[in-house]
C-alpha cells in the first residue's frame, strides 16, 4: 500500500499542507523543530489514530485552533482506494473512512499500515517491559482484531480484579476464585499469542540484526519470550498449559496481591529478553548494538503486518542515518530496497539515500512543506 496525497490541518505546527505523493515516498529535509517529526506522526495517525509519541490528542491541535485534522488517499496492490480521516477537537476524536464514522474504531483498523524507526526505538531495549509489551500488542492488535477485543476484555478484568484487592474487606473466596477464572479464561490466548509472535519474530532476529550490523562485528543476537506466568517458554504457545500454571499461580500468589494491592503475576506482566550471545543488551549492550537490536525489531515489526495483511506498510524513518555509523546505515539502505514507501526525516540532505530515483524531495520550513529546489 501507499499514500497518493496527504491533507493536515493544524496539526501541530503544520497549519494547512496538501501534498501528493510519489508510490515511493518521500526525504523531508529541514533544521530541528520545523516540522519534519510532526508529519511523520501525521500519517502515523492514520494507521492507529493516536501519536506514537505518547501525546494526548489533544496535545497534537495547533495553538490557537480548535481541531486538528489528518486525511490521506491510499491505494492498495490490487488497486482499490481509500481515503482516511483522523480528526479530533479538545473533547472527541473521529475516524472515517470513504467518509463514513467509524464505530467503533477497529473497524478502521488496517486501512493505513504504518512503522515508525526513530531514534528513541532503544528504549524498546533498555527501557521498562511496558514499552516492549506495547510492541507485541500493536503488532498483534494490527493482524488480530480477536487479540485487540480479547486485549480490552483482560484490561478491564484486570482493573476489577485490582479494586478487589484493593478493598476493605477480604473478597470471599468463590468471588474471587470467579475472577481469577475470568481473568485466566481471557489472558491465556493472549499470553499464546505472544509467545507465538516472538518465535516467529526470534526466528528472524539474528539474520536482520545481523544484517545491519555486518560481517566484521558479532551477529549472534537473540530474542526470547519471558511470560510472568511461571511456565517454560517452549509451552508458553499452548494455551491450556498457561491457564493451569496461571491459575495456580494466582492462588498461590493471593497474600502477596492482597499486600500490595495488585495482581503480581499475569499477562500484564510479560516481557522480552534482547540479548547479543549471553549478554542482556539492557545491561551489557553498546549503544551502537542496543541501537541494532532495535531496529532491527522495527523491520521485523515491517515484516510480519506483510506477512500477514499482503499489504507493505508505509516506512516511517525518524532520523534514523544520522544516528547510525556509515557502515550501518549502508546496510540499513540494502535490507530496506525498494517496494516499500517510505518518509526520511533528516536535518540535511541525503544523496546516496535514493539511488534509484523515486523519493520525492521537499522542505520543510516553519511548518511549511515544499518540493525541494
Amino acid at each position: 500500500m501507499h499514500l497518493t496525497d496527504v491533507r493536515l490541518d493544524h496539526f501541530r505546527n503544520l497549519a494547512s499542507v496538501r501534498l501528493d505523493v510519489p508510490p515511493g515516498g518521500a526525504i523531508l529535509v529541514g533544521d530541528n523543530g520545523q516540522g519534519k517529526t510532526n508529519f511523520l506522526e501525521a500519517v502515523h495517525y492514520l494507521s492507529l489514530f493516536r501519536s506514537f509519541r505518547g501525546a494526548r490528542h489533544d496535545d497534537a491541535i495547533a495553538f490557537e485552533a480548535e481541531h486538528f485534522r489528518v486525511e490521506g488517499g491510499v491505494e492498495y496492490v490490487d488497486g482499490g482506494r481509500r481515503t482516511v480521516a483522523v480528526a479530533a477537537d479538545r473533547g472527541r476524536r473521529r475516524v472515517a473512512v470513504d467518509g463514513v464514522e467509524a464505530s467503533p474504531l477497529s473497524d478502521a483498523v488496517g486501512s493505513v499500515l504504518s512503522v515508525v524507526v526513530a531514534p528513541d526505538d532503544s528504549s524498546l531495549v533498555t527501557g521498562p517491559p511496558g514499552g516492549r509489551r506495547r510492541y507485541l500488542d500493536t503488532l498483534l492488535g494490527l493482524t488480530s482484531r480477536g487479540y485487540a477485543r480479547g486485549l480490552r476484555d483482560y484490561d478491564r478484568i484486570l482493573r476489577q480484579r485490582n479494586e478487589l484487592l484493593r478493598g476493605p474487606e477480604r473478597a470471599s473466596g468463590p468471588v474471587m476464585a470467579s475472577w481469577d477464572e475470568s481473568l485466566v479464561t481471557t489472558g491465556a490466548p493472549l499470553v499464546a499469542a505472544r509467545a507465538t509472535l516472538v518465535r516467529r519474530l526470534a526466528e528472524r532476529f539474528a539474520a536482520a540484526a545481523g544484517a545491519i550490523a555486518g560481517a566484521e562485528e558479532r551477529t549472534d543476537y537473540g530474542l526470547a519470550f519471558r511470560p510472568s506466568v511461571p511456565i517454560d517458554e517452549a509451552r508458553a504457545s499452548d494455551r491450556e498449559a498457561v491457564a493451569a500454571a496461571w491459575a495456580e499461580a494466582l492462588a498461590a500468589a493471593y497474600g502477596e496481591d492482597r499486600a500490595r494491592g495488585w495482581t503480581t503475576v499475569g499477562f500484564h506482566r510479560d516481557d522480552l529478553s534482547i540479548r547479543l550471545g549471553s549478554r542482556p543488551l539492557d545491561r551489557f549492550g553498546s549503544q551502537g548494538e542496543r541501537r541494532t537490536a532495535a531496529i532491527a525489531l522495527r523491520l521485523l515489526e515491517a515484516r510480519v503486518l506483510e506477512d500477514d495483511t499482503r499489504h507493505s506498510p508505509i516506512l516511517l524513518l525518524d532520523d534514523v542515518f544520522s544516528e547510525l555509523d556509515e557502515g550501518r546505515a549502508r546496510r540499513l539502505l540494502e535490507w530496506l530496497g525498494e517496494g516499500r514507501q517510505r518518509f526520511v526525516t533528516s536535518p540535511r540532505p541525503l544523496p546516496d539515500l535514493d539511488v534509484g530515483g523515486s523519493l520525492a524531495r521537499w522542505r520543510v520550513r516553519s511548518g511549511r512543506i515544499v518540493p525541494a529546489a
